[in-house]
């Protein structure tokens, strides 16, 4: 196909259809790759960015095949490498290999890209998601720090991103193999806060430790439907979580109960209203306060995005009260809906713990 402009190239269209994939529109990047193809036949580019998409609905084999002919057309076309690494990776999250099943195959992909090209940012960036996912936080650090240092374009806002990451997962300092994986997740489900709470925040032993009586395990957040605790969860069977989130059940902490239809909605995703319910619980279940259960209805809102009445409102208003989970400080918004991260969720339970006063 000839091209209709000086513009109309395979590499444009390429790099048109990454910022597209990027974005999440698959459809859009698909048409891209595709017109880089009818331009270019040969264009290793094309096999990249399908790979790409692959590797987003998760078809590793085929992504795996595609990067194979990228490379058989241009055996230094670095993208082809960052992808394999990328590739590699995700197929071993996906599917829960070991992290020595995958990590040194990626590795060795990396190794690949920095001889075709050397000093790229691209590389350098995936390379430290690569250290980062595999749970090996120096080296992700040390390969964000670098970028940073160097200050290349927007691979620069990316690694200053992601460093804050690495420094907050360091700090929080996960104890626990699971408190290490699920502080990595970029939004936590209602099942693996439950874990943290087991694993990381050990609410268990915290409520032994209190003795306090069977009146303070149990509350309703005023508003709120609560379903029978006890009666264990219809979508449980299946669940990877259910030992956790069992536990978790026995002490009725708000937010995290059985709703009236028995479900547990284990995938559920947790955002900062339903953690600060969840926080809120745990505070009035080990504090024995029963006051903070009502201590902030009816009174004018404090934050611009949440009403008054909001079901969550007591319990946003007494966390960011004691510092738990704060709101904006330039704007005053509490940002209700945005889901919370594995190492948010981390934070806010080690600043719970000071908050109650226990060392872990």
């Amino acid at each position: 196909m000839p091209p209709e402009s000086p513009l109309d190239t395979a590499e444009n269209h390429y790099q048109r259809g990454l910022v597209h994939l990027d974005a999440g529109e698959r459809m859009e990047a698909a048409r891209e790759f595709e017109r880089a193809r009818a331009l270019s036949p040969d264009y290793p580019g094309y096999w990249v960015g399908d790979a790409l998409l692959s590797m987003v609905q998760e078809d590793f084999w085929r992504a795996r095949q595609d990067l194979a002919k990228a490379i058989h057309r241009d055996g230094k076309f670095t993208d082809a490498y960052v992808a394999l690494g990328r590739v590699i990776a995700a197929e071993g999250l996906a599917r829960s290999y070991p992290v020595e099943a995958w990590y040194q195959e990626a590795l060795e992909a990396y190794r690949k890209a920095e001889s075709s090209s050397p000093g790229d940012p691209k590389v350098g960036y995936y390379l430290g998601l690569c250290h980062f996912d595999a749970g090996k936080l120096e080296p992700a650090r040390a390969a964000f720090s670098q970028l940073i240092g160097a200050g290349h374009g927007r691979y620069l806002a990316l690694a200053q991103e992601q460093l804050a990451k690495v420094q907050l997962i360091e700090r929080v300092a996960p104890g626990s193999a699971w408190g290490m994986k699920i502080a990595r997740l970029p939004q936590i489900s209602r099942a693996e806060l439950a874990v943290l709470l087991v694993e990381e925040l050990r609410i268990a032993e915290l409520v032994t430790q209190r003795r306090l009586p069977d009146r303070h395990t149990r509350f309703a957040v005023p508003g709120q439907v609560q379903g029978d605790s006890a009666t264990t969860p219809t979508d449980l069977a299946a669940s990877w979580a259910r030992p956790w989130i069992l536990q978790v059940l026995q002490l009725g902490i708000p937010g995290l109960e059985v709703t009236p239809d028995h479900r547990f909605q284990p995938e559920a995703k947790i955002d900062r209203a339903a953690m600060a319910v969840v926080t809120h619980g745990i505070l009035v279940l080990l504090t024995g306060d029963e006051d903070l259960a009502t201590r902030y209805l009816g009174e004018t809102s404090r934050f611009p995005d949440v009403r008054s009445d909001s079901y969550a409102y007591n319990a946003i208003a007494v966390c960011a009260e004691r510092g738990i989970i704060t709101a904006d400080h330039l704007t005053g918004l509490f940002h209700p809906g945005v889901y919370v991260s594995g190492a948010e969720a981390m934070e806010i339970l080690r600043l719970l713990q000071n908050a109650v006063r226990f060392e872990f």
